[in-house]
């Protein structure tokens, strides 16, 4: 009866290890980890997603140097869809769609940034990717989803993201970055530091 429970609760922690490491991308065994706190609702976020996501991916997380993690930080004061976006994502991660869903919906952003939406938007993204519409309909109604999305915005707060996209490599924050040239200046520095350190 004992190992049946330990079985159980084993079973139970990886299925909830699995579901929370949709959010991230590469080897868990990379020198460095760049942490993402962003906004889908966010133009500045877009930019990011679609120009500096790909190339650290095709350069830095490809190659085991990177892994990458995204953490949901709606701004729900400034934009009026960011809760209901990140719960969508959400939503798609559990599915296992998380990095497309996560590039839909800032290709997307134009569509439904700044104006009134209801969840038959989102549900009609999950639709187009290949998911189960009903299930990710349950998914966005679900008080779990609502709690996920509240998990994020409070690390999000208490690890001093102040804007977004805030960039965290290896729990150093990063600012004054203008281009992707310098971005890839500190992601250089951040791999031979760790990799120096024995990291």
């Amino acid at each position: 009866m004992k190992l049946a429970f330990a079985l159980l609760l084993t079973l139970v922690a990886g299925v909830a290890a699995q579901a929370q490491d949709y959010r991230t991308l590469g080897s868990p065994d990379a020198p460095v980890e760049m942490t993402i706190y962003s906004d889908f609702e966010c133009p500045y976020c877009r930019n990011f997603a679609l120009a500096a996501v790909p190339a650290i991916v095709a350069e830095f997380v490809h190659t085991g140097q990177v892994r990458l993690r995204y953490v949901y930080f709606p701004l729900a004061a400034t934009h009026r869809n960011a809760v209901a976006a990140a719960k969508a994502a959400h939503c798609a991660g559990l599915a296992g769609r998380f990095w497309g869903f996560h590039d839909y919906l800032y290709v997307r952003q134009p569509e439904w940034a700044g104006v009134s939406v209801s969840d038959s938007v989102w549900i009609d993204y999950a639709g187009n990717l290949g998911l189960d519409k009903d299930e990710f309909s349950t998914c966005l109604k679900d008080v779990e989803t609502n709690t996920a999305v509240e998990i994020d915005l409070r690390e999000s707060l208490s690890g001093g993201a102040t804007g977004t996209p805030t960039i965290v490599l290896n729990g150093q924050s990063l600012s004054g970055f203008e281009s992707y040239q310098d971005l890839r200046r500190e992601i250089i520095s951040a791999i031979e530091l760790a990799e120096s350190s024995g990291n």
